[in-house]
């Protein structure tokens, strides 16, 4: 059972070093960008609502997140868990929360952008709280895929 978390854990550092691989390469293409004729105000709007609708999404998921791992924490007796089953239940737990609390950060950031009327979203007191909540929303992914695949295996 150790050697399939092992290489569960393996095949999830893979996956993500091979998106961030290629998300590295999308991103350091170069780009031409024609100027817009629209009005600036608009494009910002446009861009806040956007960042929005996807706090929206990761705020969404990890509640979510957090329901099934409750669905899946409560649906036997407390006394059958051994403690150490319940190690990437608490990892997800804990990763999810602290995505919902990148989150809170993240909103608040860009309420800042908006009362300050900063002209761009493109700043690293925007960006990292994004990223962070993102990351962290999948990292509690893996882990709360590894305890449903450890309570799977030990049901068959």
């Amino acid at each position: 059972n150790n050697s399939i978390s092992i290489a569960f854990y393996i095949g999830c550092i893979v996956i993500a070093v091979a998106m961030g691989a290629v998300t590295y390469y999308i991103n350091s293409k170069p780009y031409f960008v024609a100027m817009s004729s629209g009005d600036p105000a608009t494009a910002q709007s446009r861009a806040l609502d956007a960042y929005a609708a996807m706090n929206n999404y990761l705020t969404t998921l990890a509640t979510a997140l957090l329901g099934g791992l409750g669905l899946f924490l409560t649906r036997r007796p407390k006394d059958v868990y051994d403690p150490r089953e319940l190690w990437p239940a608490a990892l997800s737990g804990l990763s999810v929360c602290v995505s919902l609390y990148w989150g809170y950060v993240s909103s608040q950031n860009v309420e800042w952008a908006i009362e300050t009327s900063v002209g761009s979203l493109d700043l690293d007191k925007i960006q990292w709280p994004r990223i962070l909540q993102c990351s962290t929303i999948l990292l509690g992914v893996v882990f709360f895929a590894d305890f449903v695949r450890r309570e799977v295996t030990k049901a068959e």
